[in-house]
């Protein structure tokens, strides 16, 4: 975690130089969504990172990168999973999505040769200075729940948690003002 951080300090630094700060940012969300996958044991689509928008109204992917461009979560979206985590700064574990409502229209995304979907996911608030900045989210996709591998408990929460607190900053610092 500490080279991970050490990166992300020097791209950070760069931000008043670089000409596309958009690039900058989003290059610093597909790295910690790309560790986040070889920490979690997930492939990297199926870590999600959700920043809030510059009017603090919307939730907008940062990763994984194809997503960027798809739209925003409104915050007043009872049914999103990540608006409930980011207004309550509490992480929770899903182990059974499909039953569960949610905004399942970015799960219909190819990604890969065809959309498979989620079926078990952690959220977690991005929590930076004494508020929370977005959500990330680790899924397990597959057909059926036992294709997507073993269930989430509330320590690898704990560990999420532990893992996005200390990478969250640097998303926020490198956020665009118009994101």
């Amino acid at each position: 975690m500490r080279e991970l951080l050490e990166i992300l300090e020097a791209m950070v630094s760069k931000k008043a130089q670089v000409e596309d700060s958009l690039e900058l940012f989003l290059d610093i969300a597909e790295r910690i969504a790309k560790s986040a996958s070889a920490v979690f044991e997930v492939k990297s689509d199926e870590v999600a990172i959700l920043m809030l928008t510059s009017d603090l109204r919307h939730l907008r992917f940062a990763a994984p990168r194809s997503f960027v461009e798809l739209g925003t979560i409104p915050l007043t979206k009872r049914d999103s999973i990540a608006v409930g985590v980011l207004g309550k700064g509490v992480g929770n574990v899903q182990n059974n999505v499909p039953v569960v409502k949610h905004v399942a229209f970015f799960e219909s995304v190819r990604i890969r040769s065809r959309p498979v979907p989620i079926q078990k996911m952690i959220t977690v608030p991005l929590l930076y200075r004494n508020g929370v900045a977005g959500v990330a989210q680790i899924s397990r996709k597959g057909e059926t729940s036992e294709d997507a591998g073993p269930d989430s408990s509330a320590g690898d929460v704990k560990k999420a948690e532990g893992f996005f607190q200390e990478a969250s900053p640097y998303l926020w610092r490198a956020r665009p003002d118009s994101f």
